[in-house]
């Protein structure tokens, strides 16, 4: 809660002993400006953590100097210990409230910590020599039951990052990409994402599988499956960012995650795309062939079907309910893909020559259409910014709602100076904001605030920028009512 919120909310009640306002209006301002989040003690969590990571350095440094001195028994129950008191404190602190949760969660990211560093110190203390990236698979399945079990997003990334560093180690140190780490990646983190609501898990969990991919299918195949694969990935994601949105899923900010990491992969690619050098490289299936050509293609063309299978249902949604929306510029991105697909199984110079044109055109009108939208919603950072990163264009395009001819007529009717008395409008508005009749005088006029009466205007109006930067769509404006002279 900001500090202005918090004197208003203090001020309520002496305005009710003073009669500035009713009970009633009390209590309604009470419930507009009441409902905010309570106050997270970042200083003592984030000093409390890094004196805990400089404690927990000092007694890793104290036990590795005397390492060789502690019996097996001993260095055993160090690890175990030090496992249990981590999870056994964040399991107290997540049944607590308030901000206590917060820092349960950050505790049992240590436990997790603990729980990995005490895998490869009981492999040396046993001299146990075995293939190495088992040592982050089972990291990440710790990591992964924790998360689970305490449905923790910090968890969740940390078992997302583990994934990661299993699968890159299979490929590229023992050239063996496995699809286990996509399959936990999928079938566990992100369900996760969605059961939490983190669109921070989500982004994580999607940049991994993308990353696990490209570098899978490479070291399988070719760079040319591994390009293609990302590119259908792209698009994918951004079919279901459009399917999601038009379904209303009620997860916003993971639609537009999803949105906004398919349209950088594919702007990205497209623009590699965009030279001919780079089509002749990047769409060559039949180059540089890794030991098993064939699953790469095979897994690149399912990742492409299920592509423009996406597509072909949100276009089926959108021509059965006309009330669906979406960007004109969308359909050029599975478009891209068919070009880019045929000319990487073909093979041949001429398509080669007609996927650069094609591409160059493309992001042409993907920018064209993304800068048109922003000057027609008369909105000069978005202009900007998709002109530069066109990735960050919104999922909705409705358009701005028009003033009707009568809300006009009536806004022009409203005096602004009345002279001879209030309106019948004017009255209405007095209802609504109990601070008017302060800041204006009997008749409407103008009226210069002084003392209190100002502090109260000014909170108020504090408190509606407050609103506005929450995201709400209704709150007062004290600005609106009257013409005030500060």
């Amino acid at each position: 809660m900001q500090k202005h919120i918090r004197w208003l909310l203090a001020e309520i009640d002496r305005w009710v002993a003073d009669g500035v306002v009713t009970a009633e209006q009390a209590g309604r301002l009470r419930s507009r400006y009441g409902d905010t989040a309570p106050v997270v003690p970042w200083g003592l969590i984030v000093f409390a953590t890094a004196g805990a990571v400089v404690v927990g350095l000092g007694v890793i440094l104290l036990f590795a100097y005397n390492w060789d001195a502690i019996p097996k028994p001993g260095k055993l129950a160090l690890i175990f210990g030090a496992i249990v008191a981590a999870h056994a404190g964040a399991i107290k602190l997540l049944a607590g409230d308030g901000w206590k949760p917060k820092l349960g969660e950050a505790l049992s990211v240590l436990g997790t910590m603990f729980y990995g560093a005490g895998i490869w110190l009981v492999a040396q203390v046993y001299n146990i020599d075995e293939h190495y990236p088992n040592g982050f698979l089972f990291w990440a399945l710790g990591a992964l039951a924790m998360a689970w079990a305490l449905r923790s997003t910090a968890n969740g990334l940390l078992a997302a990052v583990l994934l990661v560093v299993w699968g890159t180690s299979e490929s590229f140190g023992f050239h063996n990409p496995d699809l286990w780490s996509l399959l936990l990646l999928a079938g566990a983190l992100l369900p996760l994402a969605w059961l939490n609501r983190s669109a921070l898990l989500l982004a994580a969990t999607l940049v991994a599988i993308l990353f696990i991919t490209i570098t899978g299918v490479s070291i399988w195949g070719a760079l040319g499956h591994g390009f293609t694969s990302c590119l259908a990935i792209a698009i994918l994601l951004v079919a279901l960012a459009r399917s999601a949105a038009a379904a209303g899923i009620g997860f916003e900010p993971g639609v537009r995650v999803m949105e906004f990491l398919g349209l950088v992969a594919f702007v990205v690619c497209g623009y590699l795309l965009s030279f001919h050098g780079a089509v002749d490289d990047l769409l060559d299936w039949s180059r540089n062939l890794g030991p098993d050509e064939y699953a790469a293609a095979v897994f690149s063309w399912l990742l492409f079907a299920a592509a423009l299978a996406a597509w072909g249902l949100f276009g089926w949604r959108a021509l059965r309910l006309r009330d669906t929306k979406y960007n004109l510029e969308d359909w050029l991105l599975p478009v891209a893909a068919i070009h880019s697909y045929i000319a990487a199984v073909n093979g041949d110079r001429d398509w080669i020559e007609l996927v650069a044109l094609t591409m160059n055109l493309v992001l042409l009108g993907i920018a064209a259409m993304w800068m048109w939208r922003g000057c027609r919603e008369s909105r000069l950072g978005p202009t900007v910014a998709r002109s530069c990163l066109p990735g960050s264009s919104t999922c909705s395009t409705a358009r701005p709602r028009a003033a009707s001819p009568s809300s006009s007529s009536e806004a022009s009717s409203l005096p602004r100076h009345s002279t001879t008395g209030r309106s019948s409008a004017t009255r209405e508005v007095s209802r609504e904001d109990p601070f008017r009749d302060r800041r204006c005088g009997a008749a409407g006029h103008p009226a210069r605030l002084h003392g209190g009466a100002a502090r109260v205007d000014r909170a108020v109006r504090n408190a509606a920028h407050a609103q506005d930067r929450a995201g709400r769509s209704e709150r007062p404006d004290a600005r609106s009512l009257c013409p005030v002279q500060l």
